[in-house]
């Protein structure tokens, strides 16, 4: 399956102007997170969500990822990494949704996120597309490079950051 086509019309997507840069893409106002959302399932992306409120610490964090997405549990990060090479990626792609990253450690919200981004580009090399959109609710919350790309703010908000 040829993940995108080389057209304008192509450029101007969402999945495009995330991948592009990297493989996922923070969120701060809920109206962009819902609308970008919108936009993934409309064009038969799965979504799924979480609240990451209600992880508790690494082990809760693991538990859940492994659970929703169906994959056997994980006794660490690597594992984790491991497992979600077997994620099911049916129609067009598969999003995950991290509300409230920032809830968690940061080294934590790195962990997963250097996981998640490891495990997109093993699924971009199948032709299947993996995206995370985290939502955080402190704008000064920044975080490190993942899979070797930078974690961007979506194309909504990325003009009122301040610099």
């Amino acid at each position: 399956m040829v993940v995108f086509r080389n057209t304008p019309e192509e450029w101007q997507r969402l999945d495009w102007m995330i991948l592009q840069n990297g493989y996922a893409c923070l969120y701060l106002r809920k109206e962009f997170l819902l609308l970008d959302i919108a936009w993934f399932r409309g064009e038969r992306y799965r979504v799924i969500e979480f609240d990451c409120t209600a992880w508790a610490g690494e082990q809760a964090l693991r538990t859940d990822v492994a659970q929703r997405l169906r994959l056997q549990e994980s006794g660490s990060f690597k594992e984790l990494g491991d497992r979600l090479k077997e994620a099911d990626i049916t129609g067009k792609g598969l999003v995950l949704v991290l509300h409230h990253l920032d809830a968690v450690e940061k080294e934590l919200g790195q962990e997963l996120l250097d996981v998640l981004a490891r495990a997109a580009q093993w699924h971009l090399l199948l032709g299947e597309r993996l995206l995370t959109l985290a939502q955080v609710d402190d704008l000064k919350m920044v975080y490190k490079p993942v899979g070797a790309r930078p974690v961007l703010w979506n194309p909504h908000e990325w003009l009122d950051v301040p610099g």
